[in-house]
């Protein structure tokens, strides 16, 4: 599982704005938690099944209705079934899990290639609210796309930006203003 600035950093990796990642793991917050191995909640009970199961049962073969169970799966919660075809045939294609995260990640970056005015957005924003609200309303989609829904998510967008954006952690780390080494307790002497 990649924490929340590994995904930022990922993301941003792929030539989009800060602005732009941000807006997407707004969105993508909003629809999976950032879980890459979701199913939709509804659908853990219709089928039975928890995020780990669903994700062990599509990956070993043992549950082959994946592509037309109409069940939100992943970070982007894809349903519909050629979409969820495009993502299985890509997992198999890196051969990783379907609820493998830096799959899906890239999965999300080749998808979007496939949205002109969306793709273009992510990479040129200074605004997490432009970036959410495309996300939303031309790649996401959801029935519900109201005012409350894009000032959630635009929220979201704002909020992982304030945690992820800045590289200040990692520069006073390193810092010259402060004398302490820690040694860690995992130390292999004499390394």
């Amino acid at each position: 599982m990649m924490t929340e600035k590994q995904i930022f950093d990922y993301l941003v990796s792929f030539g989009f704005t800060k602005e732009g990642v941000a807006g997407l793991m707004g969105n993508l917050k909003a629809e999976s938690n950032l879980n890459p191995k979701n199913l939709q909640n509804s659908y853990e009970r219709k089928l039975g099944l928890s995020d780990n199961r669903y994700t062990e049962e599509v990956d070993n073969g043992t549950y082959t209705n994946f592509v037309h169970d109409s069940a939100g799966y992943g970070l982007a919660q894809w349903t519909y079934w050629s979409r969820k075809q495009e993502l299985l045939n890509f997992a198999k294609e890196k051969n990783t899990s379907i609820g493998d995260c830096e799959m899906q990640l890239s999965f999300i970056c080749k998808e979007l290639n496939g949205y002109k005015e969306v793709f273009d957005v992510l990479k040129s924003t200074t605004s997490i609210k432009e970036a959410s609200d495309i996300v939303l309303t031309q790649y996401e989609k959801p029935a519900n796309q109201s005012d409350e829904v894009k000032e959630k998510r635009a929220k979201y967008g704002q909020e992982i930006y304030d945690r992820c954006s800045n590289d200040t952690y990692a520069s006073t780390c390193n810092s010259s203003l402060v004398d302490f080494t820690l040694i860690s307790p995992n130390k292999t002497s004499p390394r």
